[in-house]
């Protein structure tokens, strides 16, 4: 096993949070979760620890070894999450190591010094460094100093039962963990099956435009519980907490599943900006509970076509958002023979709903069609036709018609048709 440690030692200040306020614990033990939620895109077995006065930095470990075949070797590992992390506006230490203890201890060595793969390099690193980087406590580093001891390799060279008989059970046990010897268990964090994150203000927010900054935040740990689960998401719902008032929701609808943090963000943004808050926030929550497939688009030479469709559907999202959902309509054929009935407008979140079968016609037929049919002089040249259309009789619009393409005496070439029951002829159509 390969564990990756990251050491927060800003966490409270950079998650907004009071270090002395009364909630401190419980907000720190929310963020972290946060945290290792977002984490597990990487690995299945992520666990965490609390600021506390044997370790004064909040902690999150990371078990890689199993994902190098799929995500890269562990340097590269170490540096996307330390990437990912820092787009989520949080400073840490990474460090990485065979055993958790180890990886936490060399996170407070030199950066060049903080990647370890295997246990003989592991006890080759740890023979030079001195004693004080041991997560022990102060009482018992002064007794291993008043013995003699200033670096972790002498402490090893030690019998482990002398360890014990002198500084402790407690002691060997540490040692026993730093160096593979014994393992160490780490609860794990689970999925759940649903996702319900809260960021708390110190401040009430009265702007919505202030709310952009934790936003950006909530919806990027949204996007790494998204790629654990492998799920993607077509909407979910912010909440808004006020004092001494009810909440206040937001929906937030996508034509398509997605689970990228920038568009959800894109999406989101434009909703916000429409949106009136009702009353100063103290708290914004995420909710979602219904999730589908994710697009995944391979990166081979025919994905171009796929990309583009993708990135149009990108655009429509942010323009349902900017305008609402009815100011964006797409066209639907309809199964009737006359033209004007053939086509309807139809929201882009229904148009996939009651698609109604095609009526194919051999004739030609042109795409510019007049509002309404223009009475006509009888043609002239007639280039094809006809075509005959009976139909309507049922909902009061009975048509009988027979339809010819013609060329006008500019040279256009134009669609009219002869009304049968009174032999009137009109023109309907343009080809450009």
């Amino acid at each position: 096993m390969l564990w990756l440690c990251i050491r927060l030692p800003r966490l409270l200040p950079e998650a907004g949070i009071d270090a002395t306020g009364a909630g401190c614990a419980r907000l720190e033990r929310a963020t972290l979760e946060r945290l290792a939620l977002w984490a597990r895109q990487w690995s299945s077995q992520v666990s965490y620890r609390c600021a506390s006065a044997a370790a004064d930095d909040a902690l999150l470990w990371i078990e890689t070894g199993a994902s190098q075949k799929l995500l890269g070797d562990a340097r590269t590992l170490q540096a996307q999450i330390a990437g990912a992390l820092t787009a989520l506006r949080y400073s840490g230490e990474l460090a990485t190591a065979p055993t958790p203890q180890a990886a936490l201890l060399l996170t407070r060595v030199p950066p060049q010094r903080r990647l370890v793969t295997t246990l003989p390099q592991l006890h080759q690193q740890l023979a030079a460094l001195p004693l004080r980087l041991l997560a022990l406590p102060a009482e018992t580093l002064l007794q291993l100093h008043g013995a003699g001891l200033r670096r972790i390799g002498e402490l090893l060279a030690l019998p482990p039962a002398d360890i014990a008989r002198r500084f402790g059970p407690e002691t060997t046990l540490y040692l026993q963990r730093l160096t593979g010897a014994a393992i160490e268990p780490l609860p794990p964090v689970p999925l759940p099956a649903c996702y319900d994150s809260e960021c708390e203000f110190e401040v009430a927010v009265e702007d919505a435009t202030a709310l952009l900054f934790p936003l950006q935040r909530l919806l990027r740990e949204f996007a790494g519980y998204l790629l654990a689960r492998d799920r993607a998401v077509q909407s979910f719902r912010l909440r808004f907490r006020h004092y001494r008032q009810a909440d206040s929701e937001l929906p937030v609808r996508l034509s398509q599943s997605c689970r990228d943090a920038t568009q959800l963000l894109a999406v989101t943004r434009e909703r916000l900006a429409a949106y009136a808050l009702a009353a100063p926030v103290r708290a914004l929550h995420l909710e979602a509970t219904r999730f589908v497939a994710p697009v995944v688009l391979q990166n081979d030479f025919f994905a171009r076509e796929a990309q583009q469709a993708q990135e149009f559907q990108q655009l429509l999202d942010r323009l349902q958002a900017r305008l609402g959902a009815e100011s964006i309509q797409r066209l639907q054929p309809c199964a009737d023979h006359r033209p004007e009935h053939a086509w309807r407008s139809l929201a882009i979140q229904d148009a996939g709903k009651a698609r109604a079968p095609l009526i194919t016609s051999v004739a030609p037929r042109p795409c510019w069609l007049l509002d309404t049919p223009q009475p006509i002089d009888p043609p002239g040249e007639l280039l094809c036709g006809a075509e005959r259309i009976e139909s309507g009789w049922w909902d009061g619009g009975d048509a009988a018609r027979d339809y010819y393409l013609v060329r006008a005496a500019d040279g256009a070439r134009q669609w009219v048709f002869q009304n049968l029951r009174n032999g009137q002829w009109f023109l309907h159509g343009l080809w450009s």
